[in-house]
């Protein structure tokens, strides 16, 4: 793994770790979750989401086509899951404190460049989909249009997986082309 992507990874594992919630959540108020155009903004707006998914979806493409279809839909599944846990309403200590902790680990994971067995890679998805899902349940207002709100969110979600899963490729083809360059320059 190059220097350079390990400087990136560890800087999304720094700042995922480092984020604070009231910046995470800037507007918690009712009229912040009203449906589905609600939903579908908030997780681009929100630091601690845009760092998650884009580090889950560099995560799951380690284990190949399988991985990214598997691992991103129990993700998806286990991320609305915990917003159900949320919504039930069971109380998790310290929720925040464990998303951001399951990020720093998926964060310390990118960075080590080691690849793990998608049976391994499972609990810590699940760990970061079912707190994230959790805490970012509290956003959601049985008041307003709660299912058109988780509908958005869930849509928004998928499409910052996909950019993270894009951004692995990306980097992947960038070093795959580094690494002809330097070959043919050898011979």
């Amino acid at each position: 793994m190059s220097k350079s992507l390990k400087h990136f990874l560890l800087t999304i594992s720094t700042f995922s770790a480092s984020s604070m919630p009231a910046y995470a959540h800037p507007f918690h108020w009712a009229g912040e979750s009203i449906g589905f155009g609600s939903g579908l903004l908030h997780p681009f707006s929100s630091s601690d989401h845009l760092l998650t998914m884009l580090a889950v979806g560099l995560w799951i493409c380690r284990g190949g086509v399988r991985a990214v279809v598997s691992l991103g839909s129990a993700f998806l599944m286990l991320l609305l899951l915990g917003g159900g846990l949320a919504l039930i309403p069971l109380e998790i200590a310290h929720a925040e404190t464990l998303m951001y902790a399951s990020v720093l680990v998926l964060g310390l994971l990118l960075a080590s460049g080691r690849n793990l067995h998608w049976a391994l890679s499972l609990p810590v998805i699940s760990g970061v989909a079912v707190s994230h899902g959790y805490v970012h349940a509290y956003d959601i207002w049985l008041d307003a249009d709660a299912l058109g709100y988780t509908v958005g969110f869930t849509v928004a979600t998928l499409i910052q997986l996909a950019i993270g899963v894009a951004a692995n490729l990306g980097i992947a083809a960038l070093l795959a082309g580094q690494a002809r360059r330097s070959s043919t320059r050898i011979n």
